[in-house]
């Protein structure tokens, strides 16, 4: 029976296969020009708004300590940062951070022993993310993944709406539905 099925998309559809590779392609490129395993982020809530609204594509390029400019909005770049007890999924051509990396304005900066410690606040937020008098419980450099170079506004929704788990598994059964749902072959009369 399962000799006789034709099956869609993994056997002959070489279009699915050419859009699969160019995905892959894309993000291996994304990561090598941007220098991180993250090159590209949803903004999920309000906290930089007006600058960057929820639901933005932003687009990510590694940086060390020393080449983050710290001040007031618009002055101090906007950073990606994750928290210091996230886990990191790298699941080949996706990373994924649990929990989510923040992005936020980097406000003040100091140097410590070599090493740089990164103040933020969202442009939203009344006061900054951690205490101001304590730059030791700032964000540390190797904590930082990457600032801000550009964003596509209001793109990204569709992928905050699949952290939705029951869109998820919707969406994933339709998928395999279509896959293994057979074709008629054409056949000449």
């Amino acid at each position: 029976m399962l000799k006789n099925l034709d099956w869609g998309l993994l056997k002959n559809n070489k279009k699915f296969l050419i859009i699969l590779l160019f995905f892959i392609l894309t993000i291996g490129i994304l990561r090598t020009i941007s220098g991180t395993n993250m090159p590209i982020t949803v903004v999920a809530s309000g906290s930089m708004e007006p600058t960057v609204p929820t639901g933005s594509i932003v687009f990510i390029k590694k940086v060390q300590g020393y080449e983050i400019l710290a001040g007031e909005r618009p002055i101090g770049d906007i950073v990606v940062y994750k928290s210091p007890n996230t886990k990191i999924y790298d699941l080949f051509i996706v990373t994924i951070y649990d929990p989510p990396p923040i992005l936020h304005r980097a406000i003040q900066k100091v140097e410590i022993g070599g090493k740089y410690y990164i103040l933020t606040k969202g442009d939203a937020n009344l006061y900054p993310d951690f205490n101001p008098n304590n730059p030791k419980s700032w964000i540390s450099e190797d904590m930082i993944i990457g600032k801000l170079v550009w964003y596509l506004p209001y793109l990204g929704y569709p992928f905050l709406w699949l952290r939705n788990p029951l869109i998820m598994i919707g969406l994933i059964f339709f998928i395999i539905v279509i896959i293994l749902i057979p074709r008629e072959k054409n056949t000449k009369i």
